[in-house]
């Protein structure tokens, strides 16, 4: 058991390593849990049981045993045939005998044996049905399948709230403003005003309304953005990114309005990064001109200069590059970590006559940065 339990994190991680920021929701925070359907895909996962546990009890171990009583296989395997009860070698509380609590079982098949690797307390055999219904759903229909999801943003269960909106977070920017577009503009303007809805999920609404939502929807978010409160000031790079799916013009004036006042509470300016972020993901041809505006005014301020050039390596706009060498170690930019920043972008950038003498004198004077920039990027996804 606990073998599989360190195997089964070392493959949750490495499928985490795989992937790239680029690759998910610019809008949401880094999720480091997987999916329903991400943990089915594991080599380990050969089996998936929903069940009651009943009677824990204490061993001599300390690790205690719970009997877990099989309701349904929601993905079959022999060593399951003809198996009604599973003991468990861990100790699990049922405070209600009459309705014991429900759980799903992530299993991994040895030898015969069956060896599980997740357990999930869930509310009840909906949430199996919810499992069933997304463990079916066609891979290749990202949108079809983030309109399924939504329907369960606010399901009773947390776990099924949990997994759908990870679903969100773990799609591209793109896949995300297609699918927005089908989405239902009174839910979305409800969990909004809902107090309840959790801050880090705001952000991701705001830019879902936008796109679906009518013009009396747009004039809310703009309500939200010159909000004073603070979770909807952590959320204006929805609400940008909202307004950026209907009002493309309105929300660009909006952005460059932000970054060139210094003024501005940093909150919201770290906001606009993210906002840049889905306009490169959900539209890059029409972004670009306007994201290179808008860095070039991040870079005369400066002191968010080495977020604007690593997000800049990271896209590989070239456009500012005379303008991100000559500022190198400079006042207000001689900070190790905005000389790194620049350092790495100039080696990865295109190798103009400019840049390898930016590059060579580095190497004359600061050998050791140039090294040790290099060494971290051979261990960049290419």
């Amino acid at each position: 058991m606990r073998r599989m339990w360190t195997l089964a994190l070392v493959l949750a991680l490495t499928l985490l390593a795989l992937t790239s920021p680029t690759e998910a929701c610019s809008l949401c925070d880094p999720i480091q849990k997987l999916t329903f359907r991400q943990e089915a895909t594991l080599p380990i996962t050969r089996l998936i049981l929903h069940g009651t546990i009943a009677n824990p009890r204490t061993t001599e171990n300390l690790a205690g045993q719970t009997d877990f009583h099989i309701k349904e296989a929601l993905r079959f395997d022999p060593a399951v045939k003809g198996k009604t009860v599973l003991v468990l070698p861990r100790f699990l509380p049922v405070n209600d005998k009459a309705n014991p609590p429900h759980y799903l079982l992530f299993c991994d098949v040895v030898k015969g044996m069956i060896d599980p690797h997740r357990g999930v307390c869930i509310a009840g055999p909906a949430t199996a049905e919810y499992v069933k219904k997304s463990l079916v759903l066609n891979p290749k229909d990202t949108v079809g399948n983030l309109v399924f999801f939504f329907r369960y943003l606010d399901d009773p269960d947390p776990e099924v709230s949990r997994d759908a909106f990870t679903e969100f977070a773990k799609t591209t920017d793109g896949d995300i403003a297609q699918a927005a577009t089908k989405l239902d503009p009174d839910k979305l303007h409800r969990w909004l005003q809902d107090p309840k809805t959790p801050n880090y999920r705001l952000g991701v609404y705001a830019m879902l309304l936008g796109a679906c939502g009518k013009e009396a929807d747009l004039d809310f978010l703009r309500s939200l953005l010159d909000s004073k409160e603070d979770r909807f000031m952590a959320a204006a790079d929805g609400i940008l990114a909202g307004y950026m799916l209907r009002k493309p013009r309105e929300a660009w004036e909006l952005v460059h309005s932000i970054v060139a006042d210094g003024r501005k509470p940093l909150l919201i300016r770290l906001a606009v990064f993210r906002t840049l972020r889905f306009g490169f993901g959900a539209r890059p041809r029409e972004s670009r001109p306007e994201i290179v505006k808008a860095m070039r005014t991040v870079l005369r301020q400066g002191d968010l200069a080495d977020i604007a050039v690593e997000d800049l390596r990271t896209w590989k706009m070239w456009d500012l590059t005379p303008d991100i060498l000559k500022v190198y170690g400079t006042r207000g930019y001689d900070a190790p970590l905005v000389k790194r920043a620049i350092v790495r972008y100039a080696l990865c950038s295109p190798q103009t006559a400019e840049v390898k003498t930016f590059i060579a004198q580095r190497w004359k004077v600061e050998k050791e940065l140039i090294e040790d920039v290099k060494e971290s990027l051979k261990y960049e996804k290419p």
